[in-house]
């Protein structure tokens, strides 16, 4: 477990919203430190939390000003042992998402390969081999940042963004990758496609994912892809999930 010499630096954020801001730094070690510490904060049931949102490098908590105060939340969190040996440590579930590399699902896809000098064949390889850590949902709703991508493939973002990308996209960027929700405009660059839908706001939860998870791509043809259209939620977890 990542250990720091100081606490977290509690600051205001507009009259409803307390930001815990830890090391301004991009690490798996410190975002996995982050979601230990989002668990304790939720089992500690504080009465006035109504939302814990973790981020790269700091945590916002959503509160409500009538049952519970600025000066009182920080005094309470405070109190709060987010040692691993008081809370234990979450591990991590593993979500297995199908995609369909290249072609029209991946059109980004030989560019990134000659810009890397690799065959599309070996950056889909490379892409698919690793379990990648989700450190947060943003941008748009259950968009995750996932890392870390193998420097081999990494590509800055597209210096062109497209107006619109494809829901179920799946995309590198820097040393990020990604799966689009929904439908959206986007600067990275697209390498497949997933028929999966990931985000569905009349589910509960609305999100496949959750900040702390990992996400594992599985390489499948257009045509198996047509048989994922009728699975449920339900049975993709049953069988894709571990």
């Amino acid at each position: 477990m990542l250990l720091l010499k100081e606490g977290p630096a509690y600051l205001p954020l507009g009259d409803q919203v307390l930001l815990l801001q830890f090391a301004q730094e991009v690490s798996k070690e410190l975002n996995l430190y982050i979601h230990q510490y989002v668990q304790a904060i939720q089992a500690a049931r504080i009465k006035g939390i109504r939302q814990v949102v973790a981020s790269f490098c700091s945590i916002s908590i959503s509160y409500d000003p009538i049952f519970i105060r600025y000066q009182h939340l920080v005094n309470a969190l405070q109190q709060i042992d987010t040692s691993e040996k008081a809370i234990g440590v979450r591990k991590g579930k593993v979500l297995h998402i199908p995609v369909v590399y290249g072609g029209e699902y991946g059109q980004d896809l030989d560019d990134v390969a000659d810009t890397v000098g690799l065959s599309p064949e070996e950056v889909v390889r490379i892409h698919s081999s690793e379990a990648y850590l989700i450190y947060m949902l943003g941008f748009i709703a259950s968009f995750p940042y996932c890392g870390d991508l193998n420097s081999r493939i990494s590509v800055p973002r597209r210096i062109n963004p497209r107006v619109k990308v494809e829901k179920g996209s799946i995309a590198i960027a820097n040393q990020q990758t990604s799966i689009y929700p929904v439908s959206s405009p986007g600067g990275w660059h697209i390498i497949g496609r997933t028929p999966l839908n990931t985000f569905d706001p009349y589910s509960n939860p609305p999100s496949l994912f959750r900040a702390g998870d990992y996400i594992k791509f599985e390489a499948i043809t257009a045509a198996e892809a047509e048989g994922w259209n009728e699975l449920t939620r339900k049975e993709w977890t049953e069988l894709w999930q571990e």
